[in-house]
């Protein structure tokens, strides 16, 4: 019987999950004060937080996220606004929640911390009168998580046409519709307005409806549907949530018909809540049919989430992803056995059986694919307290944060991706006066992006900053012994002098950089997921750092070669094509043949692994690392091969150009070719012999 998850470890696991939605909700409001999307996802985050640690009895953490809580009620309340300090103290505040989560009591040696940075945001918020205007300072170039289509959400449009809505010529009828063509809807109609026969005037409008609809749609496209409707109609959407959204009072008190004061009063009740309400003339009955069916939706909605997905371990995903891998191995040995054999019907069996590995192989990657936002999100944290910290005044945008990725790569690319950003603030963007005297805005762009390729994702990471200066590269590395000083360097390997262990142009090591570690980090970790890192600039305009990685680490499907006996498999997401080494026009050193109308190195495998020299007919298979093509020369070429990529032993783990090993159906091993490390060496070797 498998074991069963640990409450409090389920517990701690989801209140992480719930740290770091507040998080983002926090920075979504400093870009967009007035978003209630952004405080109302901050308010949930608290409240399911204090409600669940109550069952552990986490006495301090259920206080201090009591009083967090209180601020955001008067948020919702329209008793405060949000400005920067709010937030600065929110941050704050957070971070301590954090410390609660995982150590159950504030450190005395943080206590009086903590006390402040809750008295400060308690301040911030009685400080600021309700009828003041927010510090807003929105950026657009953020990406907004509301408003991104292909994400299936649950929308609340209270629609409340004016009276003079025919008069207009418009039919609300006809929006309605519209909002039916982009999903499905629950629709409550209100027509309490509607006058007596005597006094009704038939080209007024007395209608107004609350409509539920579940989208993938935009919040743009929703909002596009009333883009014509008067200035006195009113129309307000929110996004709709499950959990504490699911009580009457509450949804009452989202949708601002009632205070959470008021709230709490009329609870003490017997008799409904809904009942009362209307009795005391609190609100309408239609108020209360509206919130009752959105409640039933919700509670429907969420019933089907609970019934369709559930949480699973990581480990457990990455048995599940090995556990296809040597079902792959298996199912290749079993082939083998047919085809030798020649039992018709035993083949006929295994190519069935082939099918279903496949797709169980696909499944089992699918389950551990993730969303580069994961790897995305934090960013906008240290970037802000970055930028605060060097007095730089940077904008983040975010493109591309629905790629998704393994993750086990995501996880391992946390610390690559760093280093970059980090570097990218401290030695890239340039201070807010630099940057208007170089007639630049004062405000710094960085940009962090994915995009599939293949079955490569490139990640990269764009600022507009000084660029990177050749000259002080150069006099650097040459200061260091790593080039001599009449050494003759094209742009790339000036550029190359980056990663190289040790290398810095900081003059002086701050706690962000300088201490000549980053770069080499970055490309030992990222060739260690069998990627590459590839570095661009331009002085005066910016610096781009791109990252090649491939989808996942566990199953590889390539193309299976011998080099004078030995097996090696090449990833068929760098592959171009094979070409007929007798067909291959070769030029007179032997480093370079034309390829399509341009000239490509070779590097012969079977002489960089010292297994001898290859024929002049061997084929070559042409593989591109990222726009740079090179011919591989192999000795034969087998075929494609799926299999499980097993990470080197201490006896081959330095073996140059290789990244791992595979096993065949026979038992015996092939080796991972490392595109992008043997790119390198073939473009190197190239350049010494011209």
């Amino acid at each position: 019987m498998a074991k069963s998850m640990d409450p409090r470890a389920l517990f701690q696991e989801e209140a992480e999950e719930l740290l770091q939605t507040l998080e983002s909700s926090l920075l979504g409001l400093e870009d967009d004060p007035g978003n209630t999307e952004h405080l109302n996802s901050a308010f949930r985050a608290l409240h399911t937080i204090k409600g669940s640690a109550t069952m552990f009895a986490l006495n301090a953490l259920v206080g201090y996220a009591h009083r967090f809580e209180n601020v955001f009620v008067s948020l919702r309340e329209g008793n405060a606004v949000v400005t920067r300090d709010l937030v600065d103290q929110s941050l704050a505040a957070r971070d301590i929640l954090v410390l609660l989560l995982r150590t159950g009591e504030i450190p005395a040696d943080v206590a009086d911390q903590a006390e402040a940075v809750m008295v400060s945001l308690e301040g911030a918020v009685t400080a600021v009168p309700a009828a003041a205007e927010p510090d807003s300072h929105p950026r657009d170039d953020v990406t907004d998580e509301a408003d991104r289509a292909g994400v299936e959400r649950l929308l609340r449009i209270q629609y409340r046409p004016s009276s003079r809505t025919f008069i207009n010529g418009t039919n609300p009828l006809s929006l309605i519709r519209e909002l039916q063509d982009l999903g499905s809807t629950l629709v409550v109609g209100y027509s309490r307005e509607i006058p007596p026969l005597e006094e009704l005037q038939p080209d007024h409008c007395y209608l107004a409806w609350d409509i539920l609809l579940t989208t993938d749609a935009s919040r743009r496209e929703v909002e596009d549907v009333f883009i014509f409707v008067d200035g006195e109609s009113v129309v307000t959407i929110d996004e709709v949530h499950g959990g504490e959204y699911r009580r009457l009072g509450e949804i009452l008190v989202d949708r601002g018909l009632l205070s959470q004061s008021d709230l709490e009063e009329y609870l003490g009740n017997r008799v409904p809540l809904g009942e009362v309400l209307v009795n005391r003339g609190v609100v309408s009955a239609d108020s209360v049919r509206s919130a009752l069916e959105e409640q039933r939706l919700i509670a429907r909605i969420d019933s089907d989430d609970a019934t369709s997905s559930i949480k699973v371990r990581t480990r457990r995903l990455d048995d599940l992803v090995s556990l296809v891998g040597e079902f792959v191995s298996l199912q290749a040995q079993i082939n083998l056995t047919a085809q030798r054999l020649e039992d018709r019907e035993l083949v006929n069996q295994v190519e069935q059986l082939e099918r279903l590995v496949r797709e169980a192989r696909e499944l089992s990657m699918d389950m551990h694919m993730v969303p580069v936002e994961t790897l995305f999100a934090p960013f906008r944290r240290l970037t802000r307290e970055l930028a605060r910290e060097l007095n730089r005044e940077v904008s983040l945008t975010l493109n591309g944060t629905e790629t998704e990725l393994d993750k086990n790569v995501v996880d391992q690319l946390r610390d690559p991706l760093l280093h970059i950003v980090r570097n990218s603030i401290d030695h890239g963007l340039e201070s807010p006066d630099a940057r208007l005297a170089a007639g630049k805005p004062r405000e710094g762009r960085l940009v962090l992006s994915a995009f599939h390729s293949g079955a490569l994702v490139m990640i990269t990471v764009e600022d507009d900053g000084a660029g990177i200066n050749d000259e002080a590269i150069r006099a650097k590395a040459v200061e260091q012994g790593m080039i001599p000083a009449d050494a003759a360097l094209t742009r790339e390997e000036t550029l190359d002098l980056v990663f190289q262990p040790g290398f810095s142009t900081a003059k002086s090591a701050t706690q962000v950089s300088g201490r000549g570690v980053g770069m080499d980090v970055v490309r030992r970790n990222v060739e260690r997921l069998n990627g590459a890192v590839t570095l661009s600039s331009e002085a005066g305009v910016g610096t781009t750092v791109q990252l090649r990685i491939p989808l996942t680490l566990a199953i590889v499907e390539g193309l299976l070669c011998h080099v004078a006996g030995q097996s090696f498999l090449i990833n068929l997401a760098y592959i171009r094509e094979c070409v007929d080494g007798t067909a291959a026009r070769r030029h007179s050193s032997g480093g370079f043949f034309d390829y399509r109308g341009s000239v490509v190195p070779l590097l012969d495998l079977a002489q960089f692994y010292r297994f001898g020299a290859a024929n002049d007919d061997d084929p070559i298979v042409v593989v591109a690392a990222g726009d740079h093509l090179v011919g591989l020369v192999v000795s034969t070429i087998l075929g494609n091969h799926q299999s499980v990529v097993k990470n080197m032993g201490a006896l081959l783990q330095h073996v140059e150009g290789v990244s791992g090993a595979v096993f065949l159906a026979d038992g015996t091993p092939a080796l991972m070719v490392d595109v992008e490390r043997l790119h390198r060496i073939a473009s190197k070797q190239n350049r010494k012999s011209d």
